[in-house]
């Protein structure tokens, strides 16, 4: 069991998430801000710079060393869309010093450490450009090594076409021709930017007492609370098809499809993720035992889905001549959930095993703070009462999910194939 306690301090939301069931604590300073194609390069390449020195740690290897002598703290950062935005985010993982025989201040020496990471950016200065040149570079090799994943490039390609003049099209960690643009002082300006107006909130998991509140205050402090909707972004009806293919010297195929929800109520969202679990999100979907297993029509296949948004990508490797056959097979078996072809015990499976899931990651401090960081995320989206994850799947019918389907609209349709044509 967990106790959950928000308090807002400094303007800012402060989260303890009690639990005693782990011997680490692990702090996560999020940081949201509207999805954008400069923004989202920038605030890539911040999140690596912020966590590899600071001020008073100047060197990546003294950082590394401080973080040892901590019984080996874990210093991290990422990035990720969310709904319409895009989220930077800095954890740390420590050993709760309850279970330390040493004198030692775990929470005091880690709390000072995370001010100093979120707070050197404001100090770089001509200094710092070796730094930043060195982590441009080694984005700009990785950004680059990820189009020689064909499937990843694919699938950056099925974004690019279906969602053309529209945010979402952007990628979370950024683009390689405005990455190479960046400056250094762009790099402060965001940071700057998102220090003072994104959406801040801190959360902290682990057997920790109200203490942690004053520690945590300590981070950062703001003149009034910065905080907008979190939302998605409008529902769009395909009008027709988009096609289109690209050929390289591949031996397998990648064969993208994409598709809209046509949202019309609450329990959508959720329902969405049951049916995809039925349809591709699973090893016992529709797409895996037949158009993988029964058909053989593809080496590899899954669907993945956007709940907020409502959209959901079918991606899979085929061969290049079984293109089309397998546009078809996909649609059949999306046609199978709007009849209603599959048992009321085969839901309630996938059920049992979305709820078995959750709590696995409720079985770690990071997937605690990461359902507390939605839970908050979803008060901001709506003025109703909302209710439980739980009691929400839980009222999920064989009727919903065939109703769903049928808002389902096929947008997109990209290829990458072997060959040299390009159409």
């Amino acid at each position: 069991m967990h106790n959950v306690e928000k308090r807002i301090i400094n303007n800012i939301p402060i989260v303890k998430i009690y639990t005693e069931k782990f011997k680490t604590v692990v702090v996560s300073v999020y940081f949201r801000t509207p999805l954008t194609a400069k923004g989202a390069t920038t605030r890539s390449l911040l999140s690596r710079m912020m966590v590899k020195r600071t001020s008073t740690y100047p060197t990546n290897a003294k950082l590394l060393e401080y973080l040892a002598e901590h019984y080996g703290a874990h210093l991290t950062s990422n990035v990720v869309k969310k709904g319409s935005d895009h989220l930077l985010k800095v954890s740390i993982e420590f050993v709760n010093d309850k279970f330390i025989l040493e004198d030692i201040d775990m929470l005091g020496d880690i709390t000072k450490l995370l001010k100093d990471v979120l707070h050197t950016p404001f100090l770089y200065d001509e200094e710092d450009q070796l730094n930043f040149d060195r982590e441009k570079r080694l984005l700009i090799n990785r950004l680059k090594s990820m189009k020689d994943n064909y499937a990843q490039r694919a699938f950056e390609e099925l974004l690019s076409t279906m969602f053309e003049d529209e945010a979402y099209r952007h990628l979370s960690f950024g683009d390689i021709d405005t990455l190479e643009k960046l400056t250094l002082e762009d790099v402060k300006c965001a940071h700057q930017q998102m220090m003072d107006q994104d959406d801040m909130s801190i959360l902290v998991a682990g057997k920790v007492d109200d203490k942690v509140f004053d520690a945590l205050s300590e981070l950062h402090e703001r003149s009034e609370q910065a905080t907008y909707p979190y939302k998605g972004y409008p529902i769009i009806e395909p009008k027709e098809v988009k096609y289109k293919t690209t050929h390289l010297q591949i031996e397998q195929a990648k064969a993208n499809l994409g598709f809209r929800v046509l949202y019309s109520e609450s329990k959508d969202p959720m329902t969405l993720n049951v049916f995809n679990q039925i349809f591709g999100g699973s090893s016992s979907s529709f797409l895996f035992t037949n158009i993988r297993e029964k058909m053989s029509l593809a080496y590899s296949i899954h669907s993945q889905v956007d709940v907020k948004n409502g959209y959901m990508f079918v991606l899979a490797g085929v061969d290049n001549n079984n293109v089309e056959v397998f546009k078809d097979a996909v649609l059949r078996e999306l046609k199978r959930v709007v009849d209603g072809d599959f048992e009321e015990s085969f839901l309630e499976e996938i059920k049992r095993n979305m709820l078995s899931s959750r709590m696995e990651s409720m079985d770690k401090p990071r997937g605690l703070i990461s359902l507390s960081y939605n839970r908050l995320l979803k008060e901001l989206s709506t003025t109703k009462e909302t209710k439980e994850w739980t009691e929400v799947l839980q009222s999920i019918t064989k009727d919903d999910v065939i109703n769903l389907a049928k808002k389902i609209k096929l947008d997109t349709v990209f290829t990458l194939k072997g060959g040299n044509e390009n159409v």
